[in-house]
């Protein structure tokens, strides 16, 4: 192990700036997180009503609610240094397209193939993990 594999490993951390952005993007989730455990737990049944229907639109506006979050964040994460916000926003973007096949109809998704609407959400999670990774080095 040399001094390159050194500066290797600390690089990765980022600099001062990049770990400002990282604790506040995680303040901000945190806030966010905490906010919607209040509203579930104040009222359960209320919560899973909208789950079902999203502010009285239709169910697949909370899956293009969080695709937009999951797109915004993942261009965000491609400006800063770290790179975990590109993996959130891969994450949601990813799970929105879940939740797309799951809206639409697993069977129509299959091609043959049990495993294809599983496969679909994971190889973009890859694609997208991929794409930032090159473009942030």
């Amino acid at each position: 192990m040399g001094e390159d594999d050194i500066v290797g490993e600390r690089s990765f951390m980022g600099s001062s700036k990049s770990k400002m952005w990282t604790y506040l993007i995680l303040m901000v989730l945190l806030v966010v997180i905490v906010v919607v455990i209040n509203l579930v737990w104040k009222d359960p049944t209320r919560a899973t009503q909208g789950m079902k229907t999203f502010i009285g639109l239709p169910g697949w506006a909370l899956a293009t609610v969080i695709f937009i979050v999951g797109a915004i964040v993942f261009w965000f994460g491609l400006k800063v240094e770290t790179d975990w916000p590109e993996a959130l926003g891969a994450f949601l973007i990813s799970g929105s397209i879940a939740a797309f096949e799951f809206i639409v109809g697993w069977s129509h998704f299959e091609l043959g193939l049990v495993v294809v609407p599983y496969l679909i959400p994971l190889a973009t999670f890859a694609l997208l993990l991929m794409y930032g990774m090159k473009k942030s080095v």
